[in-house]
């Protein structure tokens, strides 16, 4: 099985993922050697944290870009941005200087993990306002939706897509993100599993852990949509699911 990685931290020098261009080419290395054959680069935007690091995303990404024809031609890169929700986002976005997945309508976003349900709720809904697909990134692991399953099958309702991280299914990130990414999985809430890499070591890039346990777990085709199917029509600009508009 090929996988699609459409949230992963590899460009160097633009935010908390790899820091040279060394560590960006051995994450892509492990990425591929662990069955990724289509990656989404998107480094986290929010000028107040990150500054506008515009013209050093576009650089990494041509730099590993080379790379990637040079080494792995039967891999597909693509470029966005894990956007930090803030009251200027919707502007940001308009004026082109944080990125949507591929050029579509989806929109990575984040928030503080500590950030209320009103918050996330809100900003979500601003996003949908004005036009575009928010994909709310690692859904599981925000505290204030732990066991608010009714919260989030409304935002899935509305046309939210549910990305998680595959490290959460392993206690990556704490017994209870564990918890409630697999129960999220069971109820059938999350579109998307993705590494959300920044490293080989604490966060790596392996999207078949992942894949594995929900074969296992919730059968072949699960596994095949939630690690590459519906990646692979969001990046092309086309619906993840059939209830959405």
């Amino acid at each position: 099985m090929a996988f699609v990685d459409m949230h992963i931290h590899l460009l160097f020098g633009v935010d908390d993922g790899a820091e040279d261009e060394d560590e960006m080419r051995a994450i892509v290395d492990e990425a591929y050697r662990s069955g990724t054959r289509v990656i989404c680069c998107t480094p986290h935007f929010h000028p107040g944290y990150f500054g506008n690091h515009v013209d050093k995303t576009n650089s990494a990404f041509a730099i590993l870009s080379a790379y990637v024809k040079d080494t792995y031609p039967d891999m597909m890169l693509y470029l966005g941005n894990e956007l930090r929700y803030a009251p200027e986002s919707v502007a940001w976005l308009r004026q082109g200087i944080c990125k949507t997945l591929n050029n579509t309508r989806y929109v990575l976003v984040d928030f503080s993990e500590a950030a209320s349900e009103k918050t996330i709720v809100s900003g979500l809904g601003a996003l949908l306002n004005a036009g575009y697909m928010p994909v709310l990134a690692h859904t599981e692991r925000y505290r204030s939706l732990h066991g608010n399953i009714s919260v989030i099958n409304e935002l899935w309702h509305n046309g939210v897509v549910i990305q998680a991280d595959t490290q959460s299914l392993f206690r990556g990130f704490g017994f209870l993100v564990q918890r409630q990414c697999r129960k999220l999985l069971a109820h059938g809430l999350i579109d998307i599993f993705s590494s959300d890499a920044h490293n080989c070591t604490s966060r790596p890039p392996d999207m078949a852990a992942c894949f594995d346990y929900i074969r296992k777990k919730h059968g072949a085709d699960y596994a095949a949509d939630l690690c590459y199917h519906h990646a692979n029509s969001l990046l092309c600009g086309e619906t993840v699911r059939k209830d959405f508009s």
